[in-house]
């Protein structure tokens, strides 16, 4: 009889102790934790999406010289200084502003003769400049200007915008519309309804865009004809969506 009430006291206990650890389990307002985007269990659609518009540049940047070579440093100098003098007050009649004048290259070397003990026979000095033209239509004649007054070297010429940013948010916009449509698309596919988004990550990778360039350009008595054409700007996004 002992042995049975002994046997019924460990039962009750052990219910007893089974119904506190449930009360204490349930004691309390329930929370639910935060949820991530980065949670593997969170419910969203990631979508990758690019973005383009296409834009006419607005500013040139040419770069030209002169490279002269004489008998001494002197005359070197002086035959230089005289050019680039000539060059910059033509460029400057066609209406390029003192500030779009930039010296980007200068540099002076010797020229050396043949033979077993090379002497030095000259000096050859290049001054370079970088103009940038604002308004496109004279670009062909400022280029045509400072080779009538003494350029040598036409190096390049680069075409740009003068507010690449609001073009980049413009293709931004073209590539978050581009990706909700993906994603749109692949909720109904999966029988599921799109969320809002979660995240939004410009993953455009950092590559130089090529603007088209002219070198060794022709230096006669025509007139140089350059064509400014259009530039394509893209821009790649990453969107996170949730599922509803």
């Amino acid at each position: 009889m002992s042995q049975s009430v002994r046997t019924l006291g460990a039962g009750a206990l052990g219910a007893l102790i089974v119904a506190i650890a449930a009360l204490s389990v349930h004691v309390g307002p329930s929370t639910a934790a935060p949820v991530s985007a980065d949670d593997p269990v969170t419910h969203t659609i990631t979508v990758s999406a690019s973005g383009k518009v296409t834009v006419v540049p607005d500013v040139a940047r040419v770069s030209l010289g002169v490279t002269i070579t004489k008998p001494t440093v002197k005359a070197a100098r002086a035959t230089a200084a005289g050019a680039m003098t000539k060059i910059i007050g033509a460029v400057k009649k066609l209406g390029v502003a003192d500030a779009d004048i930039q010296t980007v290259g200068l540099s002076l070397y010797p020229q050396y003769g043949s033979g077993s003990r090379p002497k030095v026979v000259g000096y050859t000095i290049s001054n370079q400049l970088q103009i940038t033209i604002r308004d496109l239509d004279n670009t062909g004649d400022i280029v045509d200007a400072a080779t009538a007054s003494g350029a040598t070297d036409v190096n390049g010429i680069s075409f740009e915008l003068s507010d690449p940013a609001k073009a980049m948010n413009d293709a931004r916009a073209s590539a978050v519309t581009a990706a909700q449509a993906s994603a749109q698309a692949m909720a109904t596919a999966g029988h599921v309804t799109l969320g809002s988004v979660v995240s939004i990550t410009d993953a455009t990778l950092a590559t130089p865009v090529y603007y088209g360039a002219a070198r060794g350009a022709a230096l006669d008595s025509l007139a140089t004809p350059i064509k400014v054409g259009t530039q394509d700007l893209s821009v790649m996004v990453t969107v996170v969506f949730a599922i509803e």
